[in-house]
């Protein structure tokens, strides 16, 4: 090793030049094929990961920016079913809203030839209660019907309304024969033991006749 380097150092300076060139080229070479460049595939490899978490990084802390905005909005929305749920009525006052129904119905002047109340829907936490509803009377008596019913404090829906054609009554006037349902609505207390849909508690409704 000695001998090389006296005789590299007794050769002319253009000739040392070459031959650290060729030293320092040999030395990059090794040091790309076998360090630099296997770091190179790994951080190509592990890449698309980091831009992700980046991404997702990004988004969790806009989520915490907005934080108080989406608690408003929770509460708010929490209001919003406060509103909703004192509008439905309890187990215990169907019968009664039933009859209100009814007498709503009477008042108007209308002729109940049908209210029979059907069994409960299940509709995973709720239940529907449709009563079959089939009067007769003036068009205006029919609309005056539905428009009270509609402004009840509990939520009663009119659906599927038929009207019959128009036939006159023997004491004058022009009456309609109109079928239609009323439905209204309760929360399912009990649920499965599985965690499942609620399920329904027995009909409580009561048929109510107009006597």
């Amino acid at each position: 090793m000695d001998k090389i380097i006296d005789t590299l150092l007794r050769q002319k300076p253009l000739v040392k030049v070459l031959v650290l060139a060729v030293v320092l080229g040999l030395v990059v070479g090794v040091y790309w094929q076998f360090f630099f460049r296997p770091i190179q595939a790994e951080i190509a490899a592990v890449e698309p990961e980091l831009n992700q978490l980046k991404a997702e990084l990004a988004a969790k802390k806009e989520i915490v920016k907005e934080k108080a905005r989406y608690l408003a909005e929770l509460e708010k929305t929490r209001e919003k079913l406060y509103v909703a749920l004192k509008q439905l009525p309890d187990k215990s006052e169907i019968p009664t809203l039933l009859e209100n129904v009814s007498s709503l119905g009477t008042a108007a002047g209308l002729q109940f030839k049908l209210f029979k109340p059907m069994p409960e829907v299940p509709k995973n936490f709720y239940a529907e209660i449709p009563v079959d509803i089939e009067v007769e009377g003036t068009f205006r008596d029919v609309v005056s019907f539905f428009d009270n019913v509609s402004k009840m404090p509990r939520i009663v829906n009119i659906v599927n309304i038929t009207m019959d054609k128009p036939h006159k009554n023997p004491t004058g006037g022009t009456l309609v024969n109109t079928t239609c349902n009323a439905v209204t609505y309760k929360f399912i207390e009990s649920a499965s033991p599985e965690g499942g849909p609620a399920k329904p508690a027995g009909n409580d409704t009561k048929e109510v006749t107009n006597k």
